[in-house]
């Protein structure tokens, strides 16, 4: 598509950079202004931070704090929006970290998203997708908007409007299918239930001799990779934790989990099982979280470990040991295929968070501090399910996000608030080289992080205080 525009640019302060008429032309990736008599401009759609659409003008708002407006498009204004739109929100699924195995699509309808008071917040046509592990709303005229089927807990028939409601209470509802109606509400409940069977399968591969009854009880805490309490996985099932401790054996760390588990609040222990989205070729994940007890005065103390590991061979025969991605240096995507002859993640690391600010920590009552640590849990709980438990976005310090490789975790992190979370509250990692050498760097990380009372500082090898 090209049309004609005219247009200003303004700087951060408002002042006019420049103006006048240009031809604008679409891509995959740019939107591209070519100016007469000046020079072109070459924008990226995740350089488009927001957008404003008003009496047949649009306002695009940019990384650089710059904003562009745009008008005199004529009768060609709404399908510029249009193809505006669409090509960014096919680009920001990728760059939301939304991507994964599409089930199926094309499924056009009116939507209405309300919030547990039932506001509207926002309305209008758009395009229905049924993914791996969530349901992805494609706006008109707004972002990209993801449904987690595990976050899902009703979904209601009537009159021909589909009802979709989460944990939060918030709600997508659908109007206007016609006659994809019932086709859509099917593949809906297929899609969901493909992820519960798949939860339950990772559970009875875990203990093969629990009843079907355990099992769909254990599914129901966690779904799709959600970590579930010690003492609640306990009520369901005595099993589980002992098979569950034959796999941290044979995946190799026994010693360490019995040093975290040895420093942990036992019962606040949390587990989750997570298929790779690759299904045998990145195999079964598991990853734990542990809320680390302050040993002089056995209350909670400030600091939340996770650790991971991957229960499955591979192709190539190996088992991962792991708490990373795979990828350099272990580290990436667990849904990516390990390379030839590499264990799924050679050299992983256990992460470390901090639960609330280390000033307030001292302060915080201990009833406080316990539902300071339940709401943080949630949190790193809906942050791995919205990056489909990659772990580069987490730890990459600000220098390293200036590569152009991880220009989409920049875009992430700026977009996804639980990320945001995880990031300011991470305190560093701890990378699996021997076991003495990971106890020794844990325990220097966890005396900095009882030390430091600057919340931004982060551990680092080496530069203990």
């Amino acid at each position: 598509m090209e049309v004609a525009v005219n247009y200003k640019l303004y700087d951060e302060q408002s002042n006019i950079k420049s103006e006048g008429e240009a031809r604008a032309t679409f891509d995959e990736q740019y939107l591209t202004l070519t100016v007469m008599f000046g020079e072109p401009m070459l924008l990226m759609y995740t350089d488009i931070v927001g957008i404003s659409d008003y009496d047949y003008k649009i306002d695009l708002f940019l990384t650089s704090k710059e904003k562009l407006n745009l008008w005199g498009l004529g009768y060609q204004y709404e399908d510029f929006l249009f193809q505006l739109y669409k090509f960014r929100n096919e680009l920001m699924l990728k760059y939301l970290l939304m991507e994964e195995s599409l089930l199926q699509a094309g499924f056009t309808a009116q939507f209405t998203q309300l919030d547990l008071k039932g506001q509207a917040t926002q309305a209008g046509n758009c395009e229905a997708r049924l993914y791996d592990t969530a349901l992805v709303i494609l706006p008109q005229k707004s972002e990209p908007v993801r449904f987690p089927y595990c976050y899902t807990i009703n979904v209601n028939k009537q009159d021909y409007k589909l009802i979709v409601t989460n944990e939060s209470l918030d709600k997508i509802e659908f109007t206007s299918l016609g006659q994809n109606f019932d086709p859509f509400a099917k593949a809906l409940s297929d899609s969901i239930n493909k992820m519960i069977l798949r939860t339950q399968q990772n559970i009875k591969e875990l203990i093969p001799e629990a009843t079907p009854i355990v099992i769909n009880k254990l599914a129901s805490l966690m779904k799709d990779g959600r970590a579930a309490k010690r003492k609640e996985i306990e009520q369901q099932s005595l099993d589980f934790w002992r098979r569950l401790t034959k796999k941290i054996d044979e995946a190799g760390i026994t010693a360490e989990y019995e040093f975290l588990n040895g420093l942990a609040s036992k019962d606040q222990v949390c587990v989750g099982i997570k298929r790779g989205l690759m299904g045998s070729l990145t195999g079964t994940y598991i990853w734990m979280l542990f809320p680390l007890l302050n040993p002089n005065t056995n209350r909670l103390s400030n600091t939340i470990a996770l650790e991971a590991f991957n229960t499955e061979e591979n192709a190539e025969g190996n088992k991962g040991k792991a708490s990373d991605d795979t990828g350099s240096e272990g580290e990436g995507d667990i849904n990516q295929k390990p390379a030839d002859g590499q264990k799924s993640a050679a050299t992983g690391a256990t992460y470390f968070f901090r639960v609330t600010g280390r000033k307030e920590y001292s302060l915080t009552k201990d009833e406080d501090l316990a539902e300071d640590l339940e709401g943080f849990v949630k949190d790193i709980n809906r942050s791995m399910i919205e990056i489909n438990f990659r772990r580069e976005p987490i730890y990459l310090t600000e220098n390293q996000l200036e590569s152009t490789e991880y220009t989409q975790y920049r875009f992430a992190i700026a977009k996804i608030p639980s990320l945001k979370t995880l990031r300011d509250r991470f305190v560093g990692r701890v990378i699996h080289s021997s076991t003495e050498q990971w106890k020794a760097d844990v325990t220097n990380l966890l005396a900095f992080n009882t030390k430091s009372m600057d919340d931004s500082e982060k551990w680092i090898k080496g530069e203990d205080k």
